[in-house]
């Protein structure tokens, strides 16, 4: 809800990066193809940027077979797990799993 956010920053696709230099999740998305009607794709990015985060943080999944491992093991599985909450009607599913590999394996803020 909302309300759990209020006083925190919340940062938006419009916030993640210019024309001149994209976020390296959004270039991610273009160079895997992880878009195709783009209806979707802001919400995506925001997730996958989150996605990021928890795997920094160490913060395990449904799927996390290991809770003692000091770094999470991010497969496919993994990721789509992760990614569950977001609908692309397109099917661009392969693409964004492509791209959050990606952007964990770059190390993408």
């Amino acid at each position: 809800m909302a309300v759990q956010y209020q006083n925190r920053q919340i940062v938006t696709i419009e916030g993640l990066g210019t024309e001149a230099a994209l976020h390296p999740m959004q270039q991610a998305f273009i160079d895997h193809d992880g878009f195709q009607c783009g209806y979707c794709t802001p919400g995506q990015i925001c997730s996958a940027i989150g996605l990021l985060d928890e795997v920094r943080r160490g913060i395990p999944s449904v799927l996390t077979a290991d809770l003692k491992m000091p770094e999470l093991a991010i497969s496919r599985d993994e990721i789509q797990e992760r990614m569950s909450g977001n609908i692309c009607r397109c099917g661009a599913y392969n693409g964004i799993v492509e791209a959050v590999q990606s952007a964990l394996s770059e190390g993408a803020a």
